[in-house]
């Protein structure tokens, strides 16, 4: 409105206008006392779940780190299992050839040194014992 026509309004428009936009005013700052109120519990809200947020994220990091270590852990069983596996297959071919020699020195004595007869008197005659 302009100013020439707010002159020409009487004092009783004049009033109800005035009274019209203090009414108006106090709507408007009951809303925004509203809106400042939402926005504050909204803040608040935020707040929590970001709280929550780093919470799950730091839980997350402990896991991953966990479930690093325990790979890194079945990584060296699993190679110590290889190993282990290794080993013994090398100690088996130490232990095959160990056998092997033991038979070979086994049968070279016996070429050697031949066993008596079961009967140590087998081939020897009366006369020959008793000198007769």
């Amino acid at each position: 409105m302009t100013d020439k026509a707010l002159h020409k309004l009487s004092r009783k428009e004049l009033l109800q206008m005035l009274l019209a936009q203090a009414r108006e005013a106090e709507r408007l700052s009951g809303l925004l006392a509203e809106t400042e109120e939402q926005l504050h519990e909204l803040e608040d809200t935020y707040e929590r779940l970001r709280d929550r947020l780093d919470n799950k994220d730091l839980q997350i990091r402990t896991l991953r780190e966990t479930l690093e270590a325990e790979r890194n852990k079945r990584e060296i069983e699993l190679q110590n299992a290889g190993s282990i596996a290794e080993a013994a297959l090398r100690l088996n071919g130490v232990f095959e050839a160990a056998q092997q020699a033991a038979d070979q020195y086994l049968e070279s004595v016996r070429a050697l040194y031949p066993p008596p007869p079961a009967d140590p008197f087998e081939g020897f005659g009366e006369d020959d014992l008793f000198g007769g």
